[in-house]
């Protein structure tokens, strides 16, 4: 078996910028997510992710636009913020990454009120031709959910 490697630097500074740009298409302003960059973040194979908030799992980006959507029917909030705190871990093993972060989500809802959250991300990650594409995901603690 190989070694895990932890915490490289060029997997730090590359995954941060991924999980960024996740943040940022997940990000809504009274819109819909950014789809087409969350397509092109996750893996077009038939993959499993689990959604702790609605509960849901789901093996593609079509099965993630539903659950969105029940989610938001369901809330009702008005916007969605990520972002992603300062405690990104990042494991190599040969061709693969595994990444823990931290995420504040706000959720703006109607009537001024927010909710408040936070939760931890594991994410499983392949490079492909230059670009880490996401295999699989799942919250895990601490988690507000």
């Amino acid at each position: 078996m190989t070694t895990i490697s932890k915490n490289l630097p060029q997997d730090q500074q590359a995954l941060a910028a991924r999980i960024r740009q996740f943040c940022a298409a997940w990000s809504t302003a009274g819109n819909d997510p950014d789809w087409a960059t969350i397509a092109d973040i996750y893996s077009p194979e038939e993959s499993f992710y689990f959604d702790a908030v609605t509960p849901h799992s789901f093996t593609n980006v079509e099965g993630m636009k539903r659950a969105f959507f029940e989610m938001r029917d369901k809330l009702k909030f008005l916007s969605l913020t990520f972002s992603l705190r300062d405690d990104l871990q990042t494991f190599r093993r040969g061709d693969l990454v595994w990444t823990t972060a931290t995420h504040d989500v706000l959720a703006q809802l109607p009537h001024g009120q927010e909710l408040k959250l936070i939760q931890r991300q594991t994410s499983i990650w392949e490079e492909r031709q230059g670009r880490w594409v996401m295999l699989h995901e799942h919250l895990s603690v601490p988690s507000e959910l």
